[in-house]
C-alpha cells in the first residue's frame, strides 16, 4: 500500500490521542508549563486531592444536606408563632409570708376549629398563668413586641390554658394530628428554656400514652403524654412539640428529673386533646367532659390471671354508682371493660380520656369481660359535672417524691403541696384526704378530710365491714389524719368506734361502726 494511503489511519490515531491527552489532563491537574516538574508530581496532587478529609466530609454532606435543611425551615416557620409567657402571680415565700412572683413560660400561637381562623390565640400551660388576670400576663413575640392578652380561659384538669389575642395578623402555628406521631418520630420543642427564648432543641418521640400520678396529684386529670427526649427545661412549659412538617404535635408540660432539669424524659400534651379542651374553652368557656358513673381500677396481672385473661389489658370496675348511665346499661363491680367503641383499653386512664372526650348524650358501646367471656353493653354518655365523681383507686398512687417536675421558670412560687400517701393495710387500699386538691381528685366534697378506702381485697377480714369508697373521718372520736393513723389502729388490738361517711343508693350518710380487733 503507498505510503500517502496510510495518513487517513495516521490521522485518526493522532486526533485520539490528543483527546485522552486532554482529558488525563483535566482528571490529573499537573504543574504550569512554566514550572519544573518531577516525575510523577501530577499522580502525587491527585491522590493527595482524593485523599483529603474535607473534601471528603463535603461530599458526604451533600447526602445529609435535605436533612439539616428540613430542621432549619422547621426552626424558621414555627419560631414567629412561638411567645414568651412571663405572668405576675400572688404567692408565699418559703416562710409562708405573701409575695409577689413572675413565672415565666412559653406558648404557641394558633387558630380555632371554627370562625374560620379569623382570630388569634395563644395556647399554653394552666399551671403557666394559674392565678393572674390578662393584665398581668406578658407576651414577647418573635420581632420583639411585648403585648397583652385580651382573655384568658383555663383548665386544670387537662393542665391546659388558652388567651385571646386582639392581633389578628400574627402567624399561626399549624396544628397536626398526634394520633400520627409514632415511636421514633423525629420532633424538636420550642420554648424559652431558663428564659434563653425562641430556643429549639431537637429529639424523637420515646413512647406514647405515658401516666404521672405525681401530676393528677396537681389535679391534672385527663393525661395521655407523649414521651420525648427532645430537650425540655424550666421555661419551655406550654411550648409546642413540632413534627418536621413543623405542625404542633404537642404541648411540653413536664419533666421527670431529680435535678429539675432536663435528663432526656419530657412529657408532651398531645395536640388532639389540647386542641379539643381549647375549642370548648373559646366557645363556651370551660371544658365538657363526659362520665358513666363508674370508679376505675388499674388492672394488675393477678387480677388478670383471676379474671381468665391472658395477660393484663382493659380497666376494672370497682364500683358503679346508683341511678348512673353504667348502672342502667348492667355494668357491674368487677366487670373489665376491654374496649369503648371498637378502641382497645389500654388501662384505666386510657379509659378516662376516651370517656371524657366523647359527644354527651351519646351512645356507647362497651365490651366487657365477665365470668371469663365477653359482653356487651351499650351505655349513654352523661355530663361528668352532673354525676357524683366516684373516688378512683389509683388516684392514690405517687412517684418517688419529687421525681415529677413542671419545668417553671424562674421565679415561680414553691409549692407546699403534700401529696396524699397510699397504704395498704389487712387488705384495705386507702388515700389520704387532706385538703381540697385530694377531695377534689378524688371526687369527694371539697371540705371532705380523713381516710378514704379505695379498695378492700375479697379474702380480707374486713371485707363486710368496710365498704369502698367509705370516708374515715375519726377513729374514737379522734380525727384521723393519715393512712398511717389508720393502719396502726387496725393492726392493733381492742375495741374501736369508727365514724365513716357512706353514700348508698345516692344518699350520703355519715355511720358509726363498732370494730373489735383481736
Amino acid at each position: 500500500m503507498p505510503r500517502h494511503q496510510y495518513l487517513p489511519y495516521f490521522a485518526g490515531w493522532l486526533v485520539l490521542g490528543v483527546s485522552l491527552g486532554w482529558g488525563l489532563a483535566r482528571l490529573v491537574p499537573g504543574p504550569s508549563l512554566s514550572a519544573q516538574a518531577e516525575p510523577g508530581a501530577g499522580l502525587k496532587s491527585a491522590v493527595a486531592a482524593v485523599d483529603d478529609p474535607y473534601d471528603q466530609l463535603a461530599r458526604q454532606y451533600e447526602q445529609f444536606k435535605g436533612i439539616d435543611r428540613t430542621f432549619s425551615q422547621v426552626a424558621r416557620v414555627v419560631s414567629p408563632t412561638v411567645v414568651h409567657i412571663i405572668s405576675r402571680k400572688n404567692g408565699r415565700r418559703e416562710d409562708g409570708t405573701p409575695a409577689r412572683f413572675e413565672e415565666t413560660g412559653s406558648g404557641v400561637i394558633t387558630r380555632a376549629d371554627f370562625d374560620g381562623g379569623k382570630d388569634r390565640f395563644v395556647l399554653t400551660n394552666n399551671h403557666v398563668v394559674e392565678g393572674a388576670t390578662a393584665a398581668e400576663i406578658s407576651l414577647l413575640l418573635n420581632d420583639g413586641r411585648v403585648i397583652k392578652p385580651l382573655q384568658v380561659w383555663n383548665d386544670p384538669k387537662l393542665d391546659v390554658a388558652v388567651m385571646k389575642l386582639d392581633q389578628v395578623d400574627l402567624p399561626a402555628a399549624r396544628l397536626g394530628d398526634s394520633d400520627q406521631a409514632i415511636v421514633g418520630t423525629c420532633v424538636m420543642a420550642v420554648g424559652s428554656p431558663f428564659g434563653l427564648t425562641h430556643s429549639v432543641s431537637q429529639g424523637i418521640i420515646s413512647a406514647r400514652g405515658r401516666y404521672e400520678a405525681e401530676l393528677e396529684d396537681d389535679g391534672v386529670e385527663n393525661q395521655d403524654f407523649l414521651q420525648t427526649d427532645a430537650a425540655i427545661n424550666p421555661g419551655n412549659s406550654g411550648g409546642p412539640l413540632v413534627n418536621m412538617k413543623g405542625e404542633v404535635i404537642g404541648i411540653n408540660t413536664a419533666i421527670a428529673s431529680n435535678g429539675g432539669g432536663n435528663e432526656g424524659v419530657g412529657f408532651s400534651i398531645p395536640i388532639n386533646l389540647a386542641r379539643w379542651a381549647m375549642n370548648q374553652l373559646v366557645r363556651v368557656g370551660r371544658v365538657s367532659r363526659g362520665a358513666i358513673g363508674v370508679q376505675l381500677q388499674e388492672l394488675s396481672a393477678r387480677d388478670a390471671a383471676d379474671a381468665g385473661l391472658e395477660r393484663p389489658r382493659g380497666a376494672r370496675v370497682g364500683s358503679v354508682q346508683p341511678g348512673s348511665p353504667a348502672q342502667v346499661a348492667g355494668i357491674s363491680p368487677g366487670d373489665i371493660v376491654l374496649k369503648f367503641n371498637a378502641t382497645d383499653v389500654i388501662n384505666y386512664n386510657h379509659l378516662i380520656n376516651l370517656v371524657s372526650t366523647t359527644n354527651i348524650g351519646d351512645q356507647a358501646t362497651l365490651e366487657l369481660w365477665r365470668d371469663k367471656k365477653p359482653v356487651s353493653v351499650e351505655v349513654k354518655v352523661a355530663d361528668r359535672s352532673e354525676l357524683v365523681k366516684p373516688a378512683n383507686a389509683e388516684a392514690a398512687r405517687t412517684a418517688p417524691g419529687g421525681f415529677m417536675k413542671r419545668p417553671k421558670g424562674a421565679d415561680a412560687p414553691p409549692s407546699n403541696r403534700t401529696p396524699p400517701a397510699p397504704a395498704q393495710t389487712r387488705g384495705l387500699e386507702t388515700a389520704q384526704v387532706d385538703g381540697p386538691v385530694a377531695a377534689r381528685r378524688l371526687g369527694l366534697a371539697e371540705g371532705a378530710l380523713g381516710v378514704l378506702i379505695t379498695r378492700i381485697e375479697p379474702r380480707s377480714s374486713l371485707a363486710g365491714v368496710f365498704h369502698e369508697g367509705d370516708l374515715i373521718e375519726a377513729i374514737d372520736g379522734r380525727t384521723l389524719s393519715s393512712p398511717a393513723d389508720l393502719a396502726k389502729i387496725l393492726m392493733g388490738h381492742g375495741q374501736h368506734a369508727f365514724q365513716i361517711v357512706r353514700t348508698e343508693n345516692g344518699a350520703t350518710q355519715t355511720h358509726i361502726v363498732e370494730l373489735k380487733l383481736p
